[in-house]
């Protein structure tokens, strides 16, 4: 990209990473002007390992997600940001696809990839999708809902969709994925019981088997094999398992629940 390099910032939130830090950071290295990497309370190599891939490193007691992606989006100095996470890996060919479209000097105020998760060894094509991830924006043009969980930037203007793909090394175990569904349910029903919302049986139930036949049938995850179906299992249990959480945060404020 040539002195393009000079329009972008990469920035990304880190607690324990070590091990992904190398396939994630290398292959941004030399297309930005900066990265930096937001560390929260990791306890191995995380934040020496960062730094010897080229990092700017800075540490910063976990608050939420929404506040440390604030936080570090307000340390960036460039027109553009590029903001990934530790577990992905971005397609190679995504620097030539922007050469392609004139950036930095581009009508768009923010640029999406497709995102395919790798679970079990196997690159899912079909369960998960459709899955766009801003990945590319202007930095005057972005911000941040409040939410506890999903905190997609949203982009104040024209976002274009590109034709490169970043890998999602979401889970290194069962356990790990897991106790991450866990948490992440219990924000987003968090979430919910402070928007009001209470959960009755369609919640509990029929959500639940609609996400996981909709995963299976509608967005093809039978054609993943066995990742496929575990990942359209596992959505269902998700939801689920959110309902449940709201459920009872209903009856711990003093509602009836269901």
């Amino acid at each position: 990209m040539g002195n393009d390099s000079a329009a972008i910032t990469v920035c990304m939130l880190t607690r324990n990473e070590e091990d992904r830090l190398p396939a994630s950071l290398q292959p941004l290295r030399g297309h930005a002007e900066r990265i930096l990497v937001l560390d929260s309370e990791s306890e191995d190599r995380t934040q020496e390992v960062a730094a010897e891939l080229g990092a700017e490193v800075s540490f910063r007691a976990w608050e939420g997600y929404v506040s440390a992606r604030r936080h570090i989006l307000a340390q960036a100095t460039t027109p553009w940001v590029l903001m990934i996470d530790a577990d992905e890996v971005l397609d190679a060919g995504f620097w030539d696809e922007l050469h392609r479209c004139g950036f930095p000097d581009v009508a768009a105020d923010g640029f999406q990839v497709r995102r395919r998760t790798v679970y079990l060894g196997r690159t899912l094509r079909f369960a998960g999708q459709p899955d766009w991830k801003t990945l590319l924006f202007r930095r005057e043009r972005a911000y941040f809902e409040d939410r506890a969980v999903h905190e997609a930037v949203q982009i104040d203007g024209k976002v274009e969709r590109l034709d490169s793909e970043i890998l999602h090394y979401s889970y290194r175990s069962p356990e790990e994925h897991f106790e991450r569904m866990r948490r992440y349910e219990l924000l987003a029903a968090e979430d919910l019981y402070r928007q009001g919302r209470r959960a009755n049986l369609f919640d509990l139930w029929f959500r639940p088997f609609w996400r996981w036949f909709t995963q299976m049938f509608v967005r093809g995850a039978i054609l993943d094999g066995k990742p496929g179906w575990k990942i359209a299992r596992s959505t269902a249990a998700s939801v689920r398992l959110r309902f449940t959480m709201l459920r009872d945060l209903n009856r711990q404020g003093g509602g009836e629940g269901s």
